[in-house]
């Protein structure tokens, strides 16, 4: 009896050591991957410092994807939640070409948090402000040598994926779609320049794979993944 006890107290514990050694390595693996993205070293900072607290993602809503910069890269960025103070703006359409596959990349650093741009009802009522919801800055850049238009409106064309139990991406939000678009401008990003906007963090009890798909004409691009959580309902 007693050799059998102590059988599986060694069993035990070589299994908690085994489980310990793959949380490691899990670990090693996603800042190995965040090692690799771009950008790391970018500082982003704002003048707010309200509460930033989860939200919950819901395909009932329209997605909002708002730049808080367009600009050059440097080595620290001040974020504005209001894009109508935004500056790379045209109100001629097609003065710029959209992007084709190639021309962006897209990269969700989970290593940073930021706030949320105000509602795009909201932009030219208000005083600026960050909505409370704790998000990712989700970096853009102009890999083209051309000057791009990525955007209408207050929007870029994204929208947030999740990864569903048969390895399908899903989108789990609407396209924002204008319901007219008189008085609209564009916005531009030119040549080796990014434009940032946030991917919100999501409360839930179900582990899930997220990454944001910036919509094209007839195809898409699609940034690198990540793990979250998001709440089934």
């Amino acid at each position: 009896m007693k050799q059998i006890v102590s059988i599986i107290l060694t069993l035990l514990a070589l299994n908690s050591c085994q489980n310990r050694e793959e949380k490691k390595v899990e670990r090693v693996n996603e800042q190995s991957e965040e090692k690799e993205l771009p950008y790391s070293d970018l500082i982003l900072y704002d003048h707010f410092d309200n509460e930033l607290l989860l939200d919950t993602i819901s395909n009932h809503f329209e997605a909002q994807f708002s730049p808080t910069y367009i600009g050059e890269l440097r080595d620290s960025i001040k974020l504005t939640y209001k894009p109508a103070k935004i500056e790379n703006r045209t109100p001629d359409w097609d003065k710029y070409r959209r992007p084709n596959p190639k021309d962006l990349g897209i990269y969700i650093d989970t290593t940073k948090t930021i706030g949320f741009s105000m509602s795009i009802w909201e932009y030219y009522k208000k005083p600026e402000y960050r909505v409370g919801k704790k998000s990712y800055p989700v970096i853009i850049e102009n890999n083209s040598t051309d000057t791009l238009s990525i955007g209408l409106g207050d929007i870029l064309p994204m929208t947030t994926e999740i990864l569903d139990s048969l390895g399908q991406w899903t989108e789990i939000e609407r396209p924002f779609i204008y319901d007219c678009g008189t008085g609209l401008t564009e916005f531009f990003l030119p040549p080796n320049q990014i434009a940032i906007t946030a991917l919100r963090q999501n409360f839930g009890t179900s582990k899930a794979k997220f990454r944001v798909k910036y919509e094209l004409d007839d195809s898409a691009v699609y940034s690198n993944e990540i793990n979250g959580k998001i709440q089934i309902e």
